[in-house]
């Protein structure tokens, strides 16, 4: 029988990897669409960089999304 403390420790170790894959996750899911917008922009030569913050925006959305979804999936 295992002990009720290695069990509760166990538990937490998972939230805590379940936690900051989220967060990687998160970040990864910005980063991505954000660079995505700079390259249109970079493209496009234009002084206004509206892609990069369309798509950052978009970015945060989207990782926000997901990051509620898997938080509350269990």
């Amino acid at each position: 029988m295992e002990n009720p403390k290695e069990e509760n420790t166990g538990k937490k170790l998972n939230s805590a990897a379940k936690y900051s894959a989220i967060g990687f996750q998160m970040i990864a899911t910005i980063g991505l669409l954000t660079f995505i917008g700079y390259k249109i922009d970079q493209n496009r030569s234009g002084k206004l960089q509206i892609f990069t913050a369309i798509f950052g925006l978009l970015g945060v959305g989207i990782a926000l999304y997901q990051a509620i979804r898997q938080a509350t999936k269990g």
